[in-house]
């Protein structure tokens, strides 16, 4: 059915008698919406910033860390959380693990990952248009990540202090123009793989040439790391009490001695737990083709329930960890003052209300993870099993939120939070089985599906 220019006079003259229209019309022509239309009453009556289950010692751990223009938030938010750990077992102030060594190990990756990718899929999707390889063609060297795909890259490279290999590099904290010259000769190397498929010796000869060159184009954009990951570096360092330290090791080693990975046994290594609605709770999900490193692990979840959810972020509090959580963000996030809220914005006053479940959000593209960050505290009221508001650990600087914190209440991580990263060990036994058990077949999502998304 066309619009018809008489119904739309019909339309504006009805507008024009509504005075409630009249007002908001007005208003919203002259100032920003989410400026007018914040609801100080909610702020004020949310904005309590205590919280009685929390890491120890947290506003000691610094520095606020800052991602700058990189979509690099899965890296920061998961070496924040490991260097809890490594401040208090070398009584440290000022510490951060080096986020630029494994984003320059990701991107080198994800760019041989995709070749693969290609390869493996030109004679099963002979159809240049088809879907699959549109999207694989997208964004070949995304920023952004999962947990295990952070943890493929620190099984493989390990991890050194920041001070090691830093953020000098222009590309490593404003990466859009590296990614698109990597992502226009990828997507040059795509056509030349599909075109030559049938020939796989020439193929062979191919990928080495175009791997020489992703890493030739790397290492003129940013530096190349000063250590390998079986080779010894030194890093010696003053704690909290004026003394020197000195630790020798390999990245490797420093991950496993110092951030307490266990890379040896995947069964020991964290996990992740989701809330999807649109599929069956206590199930297995896993994400077909998405990875970085090859032979690395797959992005699989478990679907759970949103209290499951809340209740294991108590528990790791509790035993005090922090916890890597990804969420739709900024969706109804108010930088300026550090709140995360569903309620901090009146626009039913202007007539405008959503009404899709969380479900149909993720189904209709209108929600999904884009953003990952760290809970390092939470309030839970007497007599209660689910928190009230989380603190929130952000990787934006300083100047974002309440001197780099939010405050979260528990609508916004019921109706945004979509995973939480916890320990084998968090999990009661009948989830640990899920994991644990051959048996336990994953319902397979495409690449696309919004549960595919990276967070950035």
């Amino acid at each position: 059915m066309s619009l018809e220019i008489e119904q739309l006079e019909s339309w504006e003259s009805e507008f024009q008698t509504d005075l409630t229209y009249q007002l908001s019309s007005t208003v919203l022509k002259n100032y920003n919406a989410d400026d007018i239309l914040l609801n100080k009453s909610r702020l004020l009556s949310q904005d309590q910033r205590i919280y009685n289950t929390r890491i120890s010692d947290i506003e000691n751990i610094t520095p606020v860390t800052n991602q700058k223009a990189s979509g690099r938030c899965w890296l920061f938010a998961a070496t924040n959380q490991l260097r809890i750990q490594i401040v208090k077992d070398l009584n440290l102030k000022d510490f951060e693990l080096s986020q630029a060594y494994l984003f320059f190990y990701d991107k080198l990756e994800k760019a041989n990952y995709f070749i693969d990718q290609i390869i493996d899929t030109a004679k099963t999707e002979t159809d240049d248009d088809s879907r699959l390889i549109q999207y694989l063609l997208e964004a070949p060297t995304n920023d952004g990540g999962q947990y295990s795909m952070f943890l493929n890259i620190v099984k493989k490279y390990g991890l050194v202090p920041k001070s090691i290999y830093n953020d000098l590099a222009y590309s490593t904290t404003a990466s859009r123009k590296l990614n698109s010259i990597l992502t226009s000769k990828l997507r040059e190397f795509a056509e030349t793989l599909r075109v030559n498929i049938n020939d796989m010796d020439k193929i062979k000869e191919l990928r080495t040439s175009m791997q020489k060159e992703i890493y030739k184009l790397m290492t003129m954009f940013m530096e190349v790391p000063p250590i390998k990951p079986n080779e010894k570096f030194v890093w010696e360092y003053i704690d909290k009490d004026k003394k020197i330290g000195r630790i020798e090791c390999t990245p490797l080693e420093f991950a496993i001695k110092y951030a307490h990975l266990d890379l040896s046994d995947n069964k020991k290594l964290p996990v992740s737990l989701i809330n999807d609605p649109r599929h069956e709770y206590g199930k297995l999900i896993k994400i077909d083709r998405l990875g970085n490193v090859i032979g690395g692990d797959d992005v699989i979840y478990l679907n759970v329930d949103n209290d499951t959810l809340s209740k294991l972020v108590v528990k790791r509090l509790q035993n005090d960890k922090a916890v890597f959580f990804g969420s739709d963000t900024p969706k109804f996030m108010d930088k300026s003052r550090g709140v995360m809220d569903v309620q901090l914005w009146n626009y039913n006053a202007i007539g405008y209300n959503l009404h899709q479940t969380k479900a149909s959000r993720i189904k209709y593209h209108q929600s999904m993870m884009t953003h990952a960050m760290l809970i390092t505290a939470c309030h839970v009221e007497e007599g209660k099993e689910l928190p009230t508001r989380y603190c929130v650990e952000n990787s934006w600087g300083k100047d974002s939120g309440k001197d780099g914190l939010y405050l979260m209440t528990q609508d916004y991580f019921e109706e945004y939070c979509y995973q939480i990263v916890v320990d084998m060990e968090d999990l009661p036994s009948e989830l640990q089985e899920k994991f644990l058990s051959d048996k336990e077949e994953p319902i397979v999502l495409p690449i696309w599906d919004p549960m595919g998304a990276l967070a950035k």
